[in-house]
């Protein structure tokens, strides 16, 4: 197969699925002989991680004040690389990353990929950011792909899904040499619950914290993770010490071991209510066969089949919540069957594997244009 040139651009400064998934992409890219290229903002965490993987990086500000500079940046990164390629994450980078490249005027494509629900305005720049700058949309899940179509009348055919694809190797339960039990100094039969997520307040944290006031009168043995940084951790601080359940539910902050914490939890919750794509941890916990309990969205539904391969649960519903995991947590025979069919979606639709010979694809059916 042909080797390709690829640029990546992202505006975003933060860390979360967004940013694992571009720098999880161009690392099984390069490993594959493809020469992939990370153009972020200097104050961004994925220009670190990105050096720490080996992959070749540039800075650039994407910030408004700055783009003539950035446009002209760019310019020079283009006729420096060559790319074949050019896919951009961001809206900020999107628009000047796009017009950049048309500027160039080179047989360069250019990608634009959606990572999120949250629906796009119809207004005439996100128009045109979609519709004419690039040669293909990619979206992590059908749910995007399908808001897209149906909302901002896009071209069925420009669109692409390509789900996220997850290191079966890496998540792999074969691999698990600790319990977090021991680290956190708790009894080996202490039935454990949490939440793995970057802390946004759309994540539904303030929900689970309920949840887990309910599930206390129930099953008052059980201890409750919440596994993540991000702009929310002092609020979410603040809303457990004034519920007095500092004891029960425990902050574990930013972790680079999240195979061991997701084998060594009884159920993971995900009470998100909005702007979704698939999220990674659900699909983290797939291949890692734990139980899963999340929120009805259409984007979360691809993956959780309610009662196939989890358990759904309306948004902003505490009190249903908590019945969902004590329901889960009494039902061993369920969650063995949940789990399995789990494994076998992931294996079959969103392993690392399976996203890069579709990306390949992608790129190959683009460069015969």
């Amino acid at each position: 197969m042909k080797k390709w040139t690829v640029i990546h651009t992202e505006a975003s400064t933060g860390w979360g699925g967004q940013e694992i998934r571009i720098l999880t992409e161009s690392s099984a890219m390069q490993k594959k002989g493809h020469h992939v290229i990370i153009v972020t903002q200097e104050e961004s965490c994925l220009l670190e991680k990105a050096k720490k993987a080996n992959l070749e990086t540039a800075t650039i500000s994407f910030q408004k004040k700055d783009t003539l500079k950035t446009f002209l940046k760019l310019n020079e990164l283009l006729h420096k690389y060559k790319p074949d390629f050019v896919n951009t994450h961001s809206s900020k980078d999107s628009w000047i990353g796009g017009l950049a490249t048309r500027a160039f005027g080179s047989k360069t494509k250019i990608i634009r990929t959606r990572h999120l629900s949250t629906p796009v305005s119809k207004n005439i720049i996100n128009s045109f950011i979609y519709e004419n700058i690039p040669h293909k949309v990619v979206t992590t899940g059908e749910a995007i792909r399908t808001q897209l179509i149906k909302n901002n009348k896009m071209n069925p055919k420009k669109i692409v899904s390509i789900p996220t694809g997850i290191n079966s190797k890496f998540f792999s339960s074969k691999n698990i040499k600790k319990d977090v039990r021991e680290e956190l100094q708790l009894s080996k039969n202490t039935l454990l619950v949490g939440m793995v997520s970057v802390l946004r307040s759309w994540k539904g944290h303030q929900y689970f914290i309920e949840a887990c006031e309910f599930l206390l009168n129930i099953l008052p043995q059980v201890k409750f993770l919440i596994v993540g940084s991000g702009p929310c951790y002092d609020v979410i601080k603040k809303n457990i010490v004034e519920k007095r359940l500092q004891n029960n539910i425990l902050l574990l902050g930013y972790r680079e071991d999240i195979p061991h914490i997701l084998a060594s939890l009884n159920v993971l919750v995900h009470p998100s209510y909005a702007n979704e794509g698939i999220p990674q941890t659900l699909l983290q916990a797939m291949a890692m066969k734990t139980p899963i309990i999340a929120s009805h969205l259409e984007p979360i539904k691809e993956v959780i089949k309610d009662g196939e391969t989890g358990l759904l649960a309306p948004p902003k519903n505490s009190q249903v919540l908590a019945q969902k995991i004590a329901f889960l947590i009494e039902n061993h025979h369920l969650k063995q069957n949940l789990t399995e069919q789990a494994y076998k979606l992931f294996l079959e639709k969103y392993t690392l594997d399976e996203m890069i010979k579709k990306t390949e694809n992608l790129y190959t059916e683009l460069d015969l244009r």
